[in-house]
């Protein structure tokens, strides 16, 4: 190897990063929209549409419903090297080390507090915010949650401590994501956190205003012709259905030909009831004297006006002297001719199955087919409930706890559907059953502070003198049938047994055994490990015999 190929591996120590066109642009990256659809236009569309808005708001309903809870990362945690213990113990399982501790309650104090109370100056509960997410997600699948933070800095501008002031919802429609051109945040432009109107591409620059440091830029918040940059750790970007590097995709896009029918067929429905609209069609008259016909429109455009379901004629006068006649020019089909039910109860479908929202939630119960279509709609929605749900406790609330230094706790949503009582009860008699059944084989059960139950094997005990000890007079010692292994059928043992025993008691002869099959109903004096009481006293011998 030569000095150039040395030096040349010493240089390429970083694996090179994949370009994408998608994100080869300068600056802050525009969001594309297919149909060059803008934004406010989608959640315009979304407001309106009344399928759209039942999904969405029961998707917050049962997303939210029950709130979140703080729940402990771990049971203990040893200081030495960090390791996270589940279950009670007194020693390190990784080092070995008795230096371990409980969660700490001071870590979650103000963070409770916080999330008690406003979470900002607009008055907004943390949950209202959460909700505000939620609709960004299911109209643009972007959502954007920003904290505002009170910082303290040390002497190199670099920042020692920050304190959580505020939290609030990004717009999607306003924010963006700072790049560079191989799609890298926080690469391009730099501001200063106490003059964030300094926006500068020169990592190296000082603050104009301070001479502080500059921090990297990762979000930006257009605004009314001004900007507001902000760093990381101050805003959290979410896409739940089509998570990427940069931005979601949003679902009305998806949706949007669906929706926009919807919208359409309703504005039809309500026009006809409310507005004077153009007639269903014209009553075509062929006739010779027009001028009463155009004295008696005058009359039909006046009833025309009071009533927009009034049939208007028409005169046509006809050539030579043939006869009149009357047909009817029909303009449009009615709902019925143009299948408006079906049409509507398709798209709602569609766009409820996009979403996993059943047709239970959505009020409809004609078609559900029964208790079981009823269950099987509400897991359905179930589980789309739980993929929501884990977008928050998955992504969002670990960025929080990390933002407030919360490092024992986790924050979680609660399930939507509370476990069902008797399913709980049954699978706890499940557990004490197994558990017997294990401690009937010797090994050693206990329960823990949750209620779980631990098993451990116990150690092996050796008997005095190195040898196991037979009890006297057969105590100890289990008897072993004598005929196991045999051919002896099971109705001659007694006979055999009875000859043995006048055997050893007078040497007398042992009465010869009886031709006739035995009718002797008492239960067999065979060893077989099992009570006297468990023996079938009501067995003919003949048919353990297997025939006369």
């Amino acid at each position: 190897m030569g000095l150039r190929d040395y030096l040349g591996g010493l240089v390429r120590r970083k694996t090179p990063q994949p370009l994408s066109k998608d994100v080869y642009n300068l600056g802050i990256q525009e969001k594309r929209n297919v149909q060059h659809i803008i934004g406010p236009v989608l959640y315009d569309v979304a407001n309106q549409s009344t399928i759209v808005r039942t999904c969405i708001t029961q998707l917050k309903t049962e997303i939210f419903r029950r709130g979140y809870e703080w729940e402990k990362a771990f049971y203990k945690i040893c200081e030495d090297c960090g390791t996270k213990h589940e279950k009670e113990t007194d020693t390190c399982r990784n080092c070995g080390s008795v230096n371990l501790r409980l969660p700490s309650n001071e870590q979650k104090v103000y963070a409770e507090k916080f999330f008690e109370g406003y979470v900002n100056k607009s008055e907004q509960k943390f949950i209202d915010v959460l909700k505000q997410l939620e609709s960004d997600l299911n109209i643009a699948d972007d959502a954007y949650l920003i904290l505002v933070k009170e910082y303290y800095l040390d002497n190199e501008s670099n920042v020692a401590l920050h304190k959580i002031k505020e939290v609030y919802r990004g717009d999607p429609l306003t924010m963006y994501i700072d790049v560079d051109e191989e799609g890298d945040r926080g690469e391009a432009h730099f501001t200063c956190l106490t003059h964030r109107d300094v926006y500068d591409a020169d990592p190296m620059a000082k603050c104009p205003e301070c001479g502080s440091k500059l921090h990297p830029v990762h979000y930006v918040n257009r605004v009314a012709g001004k900007n507001q940059y902000f760093v990381k750790g101050e805003v959290m970007h979410m896409s739940k259905y089509n998570p990427s590097r940069l931005y979601g995709m949003s679902p009305i896009l998806t949706l949007w030909s669906h929706i926009t029918t919807l919208i359409a067929m309703e504005n039809y429905v309500n026009t006809s009831y409310t507005k004077a609209r153009a007639p269903r069609g014209i009553l075509a008259v062929q006739t010779n004297n027009m001028e009463s016909l155009v004295k008696y429109w005058k009359g039909v455009k006046e009833k025309l006006e009071k009533d927009p379901h009034y049939i208007p004629i028409m005169g046509i006068e006809t050539d030579g002297g043939s006869k009149g006649s009357i047909e009817w020019v029909q303009f449009m089909n009615t709902l019925k001719e143009m299948d408006y039910i079906n049409v509507k109860d398709d798209l709602r479908d569609r766009i409820g199955a996009f979403y996993g929202v059943s047709k239970i939630f959505q009020g409809d119960t004609s078609t559900s087919g029964g208790l079981n279509n009823e269950g099987m709609q509400i897991l359905v929605t179930n589980r789309s409930v739980e993929l929501a749900q884990n977008v928050y406790n998955q992504y969002l609330f670990p960025f929080l706890l990390k933002q407030f230094g919360i490092t024992d706790w986790n924050l979680n949503l609660l399930r939507s559907e509370e476990e069902d009582n008797v399913a709980e009860l049954r699978r706890r008699e499940i557990e004490i059953n197994l558990a017997t059944q294990i401690k009937n084989l010797g090994f050693e059960v206990d329960m823990d502070e949750d209620g779980n139950f631990i098993y451990s094997k116990p150690q092996p005990k050796e008997p005095e003198g190195g040898k196991p000890q037979e009890g006297k007079g057969g105590e100890g010692k289990l008897e072993t049938d004598p005929y196991a292994g045999t051919d002896i059928d099971a109705s001659q043992l007694g006979q055999l047994q009875e000859q043995q025993l006048m055997g050893q008691q007078g040497g007398s002869e042992a009465p010869k055994t009886r031709n006739k099959p035995s009718m002797s109903v008492g239960p067999p004096n065979r060893n077989s490990g099992l009570p006297k009481e468990a023996a079938n006293n009501n067995v003919d011998r003949r048919t353990e015999r297997g025939g006369i």
